[in-house]
């Protein structure tokens, strides 16, 4: 299969686009064919600074696609489901393998280039906002430089919830 990989960490110069063994599927595992991808900050983070878990080290963790084989144990997923999934690396390649446990079903309605960018910034902005902040409705809420994903996911699941929302990349503005 062909993936984004590369050898050692650095800039964008150590990405190479090559050929690489295929995934195999483990019983608590999902095979998926890799329809989109998500670029996120810690691609970044991880490409210059994290040691690599293999050598081709292939790029990545999040995509969506569809489940082309399921493992033996796995009893909540099928072949064909569309699938969103976050691992550790490796699902910036034509396959990647996902514990079935990690993988969410994609609605019918929702494409897949959008639902390769949910889980990552909207699960990150839930955390904080209602599991750690314990966010509440009518009550005000921070959130600094909310113009990337997260900073948006987090303004529209705060105002979704029924809470004030002071930005401070817009307040300076307005």
């Amino acid at each position: 299969m062909k993936a984004a990989v590369y050898y050692q960490n650095g800039g964008p110069e150590v990405f190479h686009y090559k050929d690489v063994v295929d995934p195999g599927c483990g019983p608590d595992e999902v095979l998926i064919r890799v329809e989109a991808i998500s670029v996120e900050g810690g691609d970044l983070v991880n490409r210059e600074l994290r040691p690599l878990a293999r050598v081709p080290h292939v790029a990545g963790y999040q995509c969506a696609g569809a489940i082309i084989e399921v493992g033996r144990d796995v009893l909540n997923r099928r072949v064909g489901d569309r699938v969103v999934a976050v691992l550790s690396w490796g699902p910036h390649a034509q396959y990647a393998t996902a514990p079935a446990a990690d993988t969410r079903i994609i609605p019918e309605n929702l494409a897949l280039d959008t639902a390769a960018a949910i889980p990552v910034a909207w699960g990150t902005a839930y955390e904080c906002l209602f599991t750690a902040g314990r966010l509440k409705q009518a009550e005000t809420v921070l959130i600094h430089a909310g113009a990337g994903a997260l900073g948006l996911a987090s303004i529209q699941l705060a105002k979704r919830a029924g809470a004030r929302v002071n930005n401070s990349s817009l307040s300076a503005w307005t």
